[in-house]
């Protein structure tokens, strides 16, 4: 062999060596969740890199729901998950090995992401006019029932008349047409499609009857791999927030992007609300969920939302 041959081929072995070791040292990180419109921060950071720049292979898990996602983490079959912040406050209280390691999606009645919906020549108009009907939501005792729940009692009404049932949100508003319930939070897509219709009207932004500005969703961690990869954690977290800082303030960047993940087409993508990603581990936003989930008997009890994150 050549004197160049060989040193050339030294030189580029050398020069390879380096990613070959650091895609060896990357933290694998599975992350089951609903790819939903709330997780645009995980997508943006995944496609663009940021991930891996901070030492971490990420992976995306879908899942059915945040139920799902929960179970999956508790049992150790994943890493990490993406779910309602109802599911990770049950979790807790059942002392399953569960931390939040980020908050996930905020409400905020600017970006109106869900909103409370009745057919267009319904009566409903008040808390009081809901009183013994029959209300749908995608699954009993989620975010969009708490929320409906309080927004009845804030406005004359009284919630433990209400009726409900299951109704998925893809099948939420031809529900709402047939009569078979009278009142219903929908969440986007399907949100902005049943109202171009001009057959429902908005009854409320009721998940302003929680607070006006509170996380509804979260990320959270089985709680011994955690507690063995701090330092991954910390990592993802960072990244994730630096990452929602972007998302929320370039929606027009980010339309194919989130098109991909969500299966949502992009023609759709921009018109719909899209709400903001949290940008920080602050526990009084959960708080409102938690005082909510309490009065309500979803939970057995109110504590101090910071129990409930994850402090490696």
């Amino acid at each position: 062999m050549k004197r160049s041959t060989l040193l050339a081929g030294a030189a580029a072995a050398f020069t390879s060596a380096p990613q070959i070791v650091r895609s060896q040292s990357l933290t694998k990180i599975q992350v089951v969740g609903a790819q939903t419109l709330d997780m645009t921060p995980v997508f943006y950071a995944l496609r663009s890199g940021k991930y891996e720049k901070a030492g971490l292979d990420v992976e995306l898990v879908p899942a059915s729901s945040g139920t799902f996602a929960t179970t999956a983490v508790v049992s150790g079959t994943y890493q990490m998950g993406k779910g309602s912040c109802i599911a990770s406050l049950v979790a807790y209280l059942r002392g399953l090995p569960l931390k939040v390691v980020a908050n996930g999606g905020i409400w905020d009645p600017k970006t109106p992401f869900t909103l409370s919906l009745v057919a267009a020549d319904s009566p409903l108009r008040t808390g009081a006019d809901l009183n013994g009907k029959t209300g749908g939501t995608g699954a009993l005792n989620d975010m969009n029932q708490l929320s409906l729940n309080a927004w009845i009692d804030k406005n004359g009404g009284d919630s433990r008349t209400v009726k409900w049932v299951e109704v998925p949100n893809t099948a939420a508003a031809d529900t709402l047409l047939q009569k078979r319930i009278d009142f219903i939070a929908l969440n986007e897509p399907q949100l902005t499609a049943a109202l171009e219709t001009g057959k429902f009207r908005v009854l409320a932004p009721t998940y302003s009857a929680i607070a006006e500005h509170f996380v509804y969703a979260t990320y959270f961690a089985n709680a011994d791999w955690a507690d063995a990869n701090k330092d991954a954690v910390r990592r993802w977290v960072r990244t994730t927030y630096a990452a929602a800082a972007y998302t929320n303030t370039h929606h027009f960047e980010t339309e194919a992007l989130v098109a991909e993940f969500t299966k949502i087409p992009v023609e759709i993508i921009r018109k719909i609300a899209r709400g903001s990603g949290s940008v920080s581990s602050d526990p009084s936003l959960i708080q409102p969920a938690i005082q909510a989930a309490a009065k309500y008997k979803f939970i057995p009890r109110e504590f101090s939302a910071k129990e409930l994150y994850f402090t490696g």
